[in-house]
């Protein structure tokens, strides 16, 4: 049991570091500083299991006596999180001496739950200190800046709106662009709309304050037809919505619009159907698809703020204690079933099992879930996934992925979420057609009680993105990465003539991409070498090794 605590001890702390900054687990440099033996080794575990690579004495600075990291101002070496016994202990001379770092700052944290950083709870704070953690962006916008001195494009975002955006919407303005964000009222940060907007240089179409919920399909459907209505040239997309919005009832903004780019697996579908059906009447660049995006943003951002919200609503930061072996509850020891195998899903399983849960995947495509298999996880049918399950994680983006069927089979408390998520990737709706009853148990977390039944399944969020609406979204560097490759999307479409259709992410935008944010992490490519024959291949393809050697 004391080792059990001292994991779970262990797991709260690196969930309150990743979510002190909103930052990325993956790729970051540690430091342990703390004194109990058994949740030193649990947290170098379970940061070695997120992609975190561990300090060494002498290699990235050691802690001096007032709390600081010495000789580590700027290396990319220099450790993003530091745990210590306690943070209260931490001098506040250290947490402002680590602010004026290049970058993002240190965040300590402790096993008690308790974070520190220099990130303040403001707005604009966490605005600013998103624009710190964006290099790669801020290279691809000087790009843009230069494709768009000419004629300062009118350019719409839709995306969820909170600070890593607003950082975003403030650099596209900065670098020619008229620029408009939208905000769904699920999707929106109230208080980053109202600083955005008291800012000036951008228009914002999302809610400035609290909308009631039976008023959100209202206040949505206004903003949206608004910022349509503001005529945009250019589009960046979250689910197509405004697309397609803009193809039915709104379709006099095609008389503006020249072309968009598209953020999410779950927008360039139904873009697929559209040009099938030839409907589709601009070009839309697939930012999903770039290997930039998919590769980082879906599998390891997603998985790593999905996982760590659902367990910050299972175990509420507001229960840290001052102890740090108190009974904590996590993943650890949990059976967690994760229903689809893409990036997300692939994500979701990754992290959930670093923090110590049982994986089971249910996937219908029989070579992820022989993927799934092989990366470790018991890869099982949904009905076998439902049983016994503490967890249950919905990441196909499909519409009723759980229906009321599905829930019927779950065991009262079963923990359900969305990872990714459209609307009504779970059957809500039906369950109140069929008679089931919601009970609130507090902010993002209400049990649905079948007909008859004391009890039931706990859905988190309402079923939307967990990491997103009751979170803050992916980390600040995840986002820095598919911002820049929709830069470099609009420098495309800024730049050429494309036809109608969905269009992929050049390789060379995408290297472009992965080199600005190598060059900013200290790291690097080796230099690509041409080759002259189709294929790439080293020889001519008369070349073998059974050929005569006469």
């Amino acid at each position: 049991m004391a080792e059990a605590n001292a994991f779970r001890a262990a797991a709260r702390a690196v969930r309150a570091a990743a979510r002190e900054g909103n930052q990325l687990l993956s790729g970051g440099v540690s430091e342990v500083r703390v004194s109990d033996p058994e949740i030193a080794r649990s947290l170098r575990g379970i940061l070695t299991a997120c992609g975190v690579r561990l300090a060494q004495d002498g290699a990235t600075g050691r802690m001096a006596r007032d709390g600081a990291t010495e000789n580590a101002e700027n290396g990319p070496d220099r450790p993003g999180f530091v745990f210590v016994d306690d943070v209260a202990a931490v001098p506040d001379s250290a947490i402002a001496a680590a602010a004026q770092a290049r970058g993002l700052p240190p965040v300590y944290a402790d096993p008690a739950g308790h974070s520190r950083s220099s990130r303040a709870a403001d707005a604009e704070s966490r605005i600013a200190w998103a624009a710190a953690g964006m290099p790669a962006t801020a290279a691809l916008a000087a790009r843009l800046l230069a494709a768009s001195a000419r004629d300062r494009p009118r350019l719409a975002v839709s995306l969820v709106l909170e600070p890593k955006t607003a950082a975003f919407a403030r650099t596209l303005a900065d670098s020619g662009c008229e620029v408009a964000v939208f905000g769904a009222v699920s999707e929106t940060d109230p208080s980053v709309a109202t600083a955005l907007e008291l800012g000036g240089g951008v228009a914002v179409f999302a809610p400035t304050a609290p909308v009631d919920q039976e008023d959100a399909g209202r206040v949505d459907a206004a903003n949206a037809a608004a910022i349509l209505d503001w005529a945009p040239e250019l589009l960046i997309d979250d689910g197509s919505h405004l697309l397609r919005l803009a193809h039915t009832e709104r379709n006099g903004a095609l008389d503006a619009l020249r072309g968009a780019a598209e953020e999410t697996t779950s927008g360039v579908r139904p873009l697929v159907e559209m040009v099938a059906e030839g409907s589709l009447a601009i070009p839309v660049i697939a930012v999903n698809d770039a290997r930039t995006k998919t590769g980082f943003d879906n599998r390891i951002g997603t998985g790593q703020t999905c996982v760590t919200a659902i367990l910050d609503l299972l175990d509420p930061p507001a229960a840290a204690g001052t102890d740090p072996r108190q009974r904590a509850v996590g993943a650890a020891g949990e059976a967690w079933t994760v229903i689809g195998y893409g990036p997300v899903g692939e994500g979701v399983a990754r992290f959930a099992a670093a923090f110590g849960a049982r994986v089971r995947v249910v996937e219908r495509d029989p070579v992820r879930a022989l993927a799934a298999h092989l990366d470790g996880h018991a890869a099982v049918s949904l009905r076998e996934g439902l049983a016994g399950a503490d967890v249950v994680v919905s990441a196909t983006g499909v519409w009723h992925t759980l229906t009321a069927e599905h829930f019927a089979a779950l065991a009262p408390g079963t923990a359900v979420a969305v990872a990714g998520g459209i609307d009504d990737e779970l059957a809500l709706g039906t369950l109140r057609t069929l008679g089931w009853t919601e009970r609130r148990l507090g902010e993002d977390r209400s049990e649905w009680i079948a007909p008859g039944e004391a009890s039931g399944p706990i859905v988190l969020a309402d079923g939307g993105g967990v990491n997103y609406t009751a979170g803050e979204g992916n980390p600040v560097e995840i986002m820095d990465l598919s911002f820049a490759t929709q830069l470099a999307a609009l420098i495309r479409l800024i730049s050429e003539d494309l036809p109608a259709g969905v269009h992929t992410v050049s390789a060379a935008d995408e290297a472009a991409v992965a080199r600005a944010s190598l060059a900013a992490r200290g790291a690097e490519a080796e230099a690509e070498v041409e080759s002259a024959r189709p294929g790439g291949a080293a020889q001519h393809w008369r070349t073998h090794r059974y050929g005569s050697r006469a």
